[in-house]
């Protein structure tokens, strides 16, 4: 009855994972230096499924039945993906999507009018401030900074004014003072492809990879930007 309870409470547990583990993955990837992103995203994914299925194996446990078997299966199998279904990553291999062909046109032909914008070993990061996943991502994003050793290397273009810019550093903890570039929405909405935040990581002014709020590869990015 005691090991009911138990997991009955791990079940719990795990729901409560689901619900807020986009900010336990900012709030470890904040805390805890030596885990990267696509760590914290497996370990927590993990942690919820193990919750998930130890309730459901248990009370498989007391069913008189030949499927015992087949329903311990189905149960274990069924439960560790749902995590994965439920918050899922932008793509497996923690690209946001290929950039479409349309995409690179809007965002050559934006930063060649715009010659201000660093696009050397740069992370170019298109948000919107009130967007929930852009507030998501730029709290990774802000992280991301602390840890680069070459600075300037993090370029933010918004189509708010300064006062919603300002309020949205604050949000994601970047220094209010954090310079960024303004773009309209309609030309924000084109270079993402109709899906924000939308996050270049450029070398030698070419696109070296896509993110999105929760494939943000971080050793990626630290490994390019830390190159003078």
């Amino acid at each position: 009855m005691l090991k009911l309870l138990s997991y009955s409470i791990l079940f719990i547990s795990g729901c409560l994972l689901i619900k807020y583990i986009d900010q336990l993955e900012i709030l470890l990837f904040q805390k805890v230096s030596f885990l990267n992103l696509t760590s914290i995203f497996y370990l927590l994914r993990i942690a919820a499924a193990i919750s998930f299925i130890l309730l459901p194996l248990k009370i498989t446990s007391y069913i008189n039945s030949s499927l015992k078997t087949s329903l311990k299966v189905v149960f274990s199998v069924g439960l560790f993906i749902t995590p994965f279904i439920l918050v899922p990553p932008d793509s497996l291999d923690f690209k946001y999507k290929a950039t479409s062909r349309q995409q690179k046109n809007q965002l050559y032909s934006f930063l060649k009018k715009r010659e201000d914008i660093q696009t050397q070993n740069t992370l170019l990061c298109f948000l919107t401030a009130h967007c929930h996943f852009c507030r998501l991502a730029g709290k990774k994003i802000a992280v991301i900074n602390k840890k680069l050793e070459v600075k300037n290397r993090i370029q933010i273009v918004l189509n708010n004014d300064s006062t919603e810019s300002i309020e949205l550093f604050k949000t994601i903890k970047l220094n209010s003072n954090f310079s960024f570039h303004k773009t309209s929405f309609d030309s924000l909405l084109a270079i993402c492809g109709g899906g924000m935040p939308t996050i270049f990581l450029m070398k030698n002014d070419s696109i070296l990879n896509e993110y999105g709020s929760r494939s943000l590869n971080d050793v990626e990015i630290l490994e390019n930007m830390n190159i003078n």
